[in-house]
């Protein structure tokens, strides 16, 4: 299996993990249920910057994978056997919506 991420990239995001799982800890949160409630507000800034054209909404997407990530890691995932495993699913479906499109049978 290829390396997805640079052994730097998962030892930051580790940290940052480390860092948030601190802070929850400290404020009485429970950290999953912290880092779902970031996602969802990153998906609605999100969809409204790139509503309005805003470059920054980029970021705020980079925002979300790092929270994304937390969230593999909270769960005791391995991201890169989970990376490569949804880089395979999402090949294979969008392959499958592709050729179903060809032939006029587009679903979903």
């Amino acid at each position: 299996m290829a390396d997805v991420f640079y052994d730097n990239a998962l030892k930051r995001i580790e940290g940052i993990h480390s860092l948030s799982k601190e802070f929850n800890r400290m404020v009485h949160v429970p950290h999953q249920e912290r880092l779902l409630e970031l996602m969802r507000n990153h998906v609605d800034e999100i969809t409204q910057l790139t509503a309005q054209g805003d470059p920054h909404g980029l970021i705020e997407t980079g925002d979300l994978l790092v929270l994304c990530l937390e969230l593999l890691l909270e769960g005791g995932a391995d991201i890169e056997r989970v990376t490569e495993q949804c880089f395979g699913r999402y090949e294979k479906k969008l392959n499958k919506l592709i050729c179903d499109a060809k032939q006029g049978m587009v679903t979903e």
